[in-house]
């Protein structure tokens, strides 16, 4: 799991150009890192005050997003401005592309689906308010199916193409109804084709 950037920009980036960030944007360029060492050293010489834990820390999530993300993998990114988490799935290496102040680090991948923040902490046992900005879910095979399945456009358009069918039987027996309404003054039969009309409605 990917916090996401601070900003609507900034999330609108990372839709726009289908990728995904660690942030560290003040970092340069990290293609050449080899080490966990290495990118410790760079968060260091920008900031020395930061030393220990938190410079460990933070190095090893910008390592792991360089180096241990493959291609193939999924990933879930909570969004700041939006109650919801994207889907994805990662179709690049690392990449250095300066996209906005707080993206410069980034993989491309493949946006798939999105969930609400609330399904998705209750479906996979993940806190989305906790500080780390990478972590790992662990799930079943079941749960990663139903994750990843994506209607294909034949699916979409089959199933919109029944909803528009139903549309119109609906929209025929209310036309039926309404002729028949006004075909009659008993008050028996308004009342019965009003129910009539109301069950369908309710149907809908």
């Amino acid at each position: 799991m990917l916090k996401a950037a601070g900003t609507l920009e900034d999330e609108e980036i990372i839709l726009e150009n289908s990728v995904i960030t660690i942030g560290g944007a003040e970092f340069p360029d990290l293609s050449g890192i080899k080490e966990k060492e290495q990118v410790e050293k760079v968060i260091i010489e920008k900031y020395p005050g930061m030393k220990g834990k938190l410079s460990d820390k933070w190095a090893g999530e910008i390592f792991f997003f360089i180096t241990n993300i493959k291609k193939g993998d999924l990933v879930a990114v909570p969004l700041k401005t939006r109650n919801e988490v994207l889907i994805g799935k990662v179709t690049g290496d690392y990449e250095y592309r300066q996209l906005s102040d707080f993206i410069s680090h980034t993989r491309k991948v493949r946006w798939l689906k999105t969930i609400s923040k609330g399904e998705f902490e209750e479906e996979y046992d993940v806190d989305l308010n906790s500080p780390e900005a990478l972590s790992l879910i662990n799930t079943d095979f079941q749960k990663l199916s139903e994750l990843v399945e994506v209607k294909s456009l034949e699916t979409i358009t089959q199933e919109l193409f029944l909803a528009l069918e139903d549309l119109n039987l609906t929209r025929e027996k209310l036309l039926e109804l309404t002729s028949r309404l006004a075909e009659t003054e008993e008050i028996s039969e308004i009342r019965r084709i009003a129910e009539e009309m109301e069950k369908i409605l309710e149907e809908n």
